[in-house]
């Protein structure tokens, strides 16, 4: 990205965003999905802006998915009303944020087992009103929901409750991203859908029908046409793209949306340098492949280990970088660094042209 405004390279770490970049990969994804004729409902956790999300239904999605309640109460503040809260809200706190926030948005709420149910219920009966719902199915991350065989009685019994409606059915492919070959990852988001279709079949027979099987994660959503069965897609990380999107074969170094500008401000031996953003603007993610993000345009160097406030980076070979030069880093995971960021700015033709508060950064309540 070059930044024509050099002043705000004198204040260093700040998070650039190429709208350009960023618009086109919105504009990408809406075909994809368009062309295999399912929904998109955009993950905003990777974002926790309103301006983005409004951005990506501008475009055409058909709604937006949120990791949190607290996410959820943010982009309804912004008018956004269609919203999926992918997470179980249990406690009596949330269940009364919950019920306000369903006078002002409409809400779908994910989850995978009864306990859950009952509380959404009681929300639903106190409004009058039934709830759709979308129940979790484990296809292989090992993380929300049960095998696909084993959901069935569950996913019966919550159907029961008076002010439930199950609507559909939901998985997440991020362990996708831990394979090596782009076959590897198209056999994942195809046998995703699959499962949950046989879930769905399942249901079926003891009279329940399931009308939507939501698929998840931007490693596979490039294959969006070739997966069966699937009604909607939930990618997150398309919007801006990072080095774990890369790693799998979904994104090039120019479809990177977002660069963490940083200032080298030590430079004490020839093998290594020191820059001002560590782990409190890169996050702690690591790659499988070493380091704590990619320098644009410099492959000799490896940002070797965080601290706070330093990124320690391992120079191989030369390099003619000093005290006080600036560089380009696409981060390994783009949505922990988004959420420590208070604000991203945006640039078009290397000049700002806004700054974008992250609204919902901390949100996680």
């Amino acid at each position: 990205m070059n930044i024509l405004d050099r002043d705000l390279l004198t204040d260093t770490p700040i998070i650039a965003v190429d709208l350009d970049v960023m618009e086109r990969n919105i504009r990408r994804m809406q075909q994809l999905a368009a062309e295999a004729g399912v929904k998109l409902r955009p993950h905003t956790k990777t974002h926790k802006s309103p301006y983005i999300a409004l951005k990506q239904l501008e475009a055409g999605a058909s709604g937006i998915t949120v990791a949190t309640l607290g996410e959820a109460e943010v982009m309804a503040d912004a008018g956004i009303d269609d919203i999926l809260i992918a997470y179980p809200l249990v406690g009596r706190r949330k269940l009364e944020r919950f019920s306000r926030l369903l006078n002002r948005a409409d809400l779908t709420v994910a989850f995978d087992d009864i306990e859950v149910a009952k509380g959404i219920n009681d929300v639903g009966e106190a409004h009058r009103r039934k709830i759709p719902v979308y129940i979790d199915v484990d296809t292989g991350l090992n993380r929300m929901g049960r095998d696909p065989v084993e959901s069935v009685p569950h996913i019966l019994e919550i159907a029961k409750l008076p002010w439930l409606e199950v609507r559909g059915l939901m998985s997440h492919t991020g362990h996708a991203y831990a394979k090596d070959t782009e076959d590897e990852i198209r056999a994942v988001a195809i046998e995703d859908a699959t499962l949950m279709h046989k879930t769905k079949e399942l249901l079926a027979k003891h009279g329940l029908d399931v009308p939507e099987i939501s698929v998840g994660a931007t490693a596979t959503a490039r294959f969006i046409k070739d997966i069966p069965y699937a009604t909607e897609m939930r990618p997150g990380m398309y919007v801006f793209n990072d080095r774990f999107v890369m790693a799998t074969g979904g994104a090039d170094e120019d479809d990177c949306a977002v660069s963490v500008i940083a200032t080298v401000v030590a430079r004490p031996t020839a093998d290594r340098l020191i820059i001002d953003a560590g782990s409190k603007t890169l996050a702690s993610d690591a790659f499988r492949g070493g380091g704590f993000g990619t320098i644009r345009g410099h492959g000799n160097l490896v940002i070797k280990s965080l601290s706070e406030e330093h990124g320690r980076v391992e120079v191989h070979g030369d390099t003619d970088l000093k005290i006080g030069d600036v560089v380009e880093i696409i981060p390994n995971h783009i949505c922990p660094v988004i959420n420590l960021a208070d604000e991203l700015y945006g640039f078009r033709g290397g000049r700002l042209e806004r700054v974008i508060p992250v609204s919902a950064r901390g949100k996680n309540r």
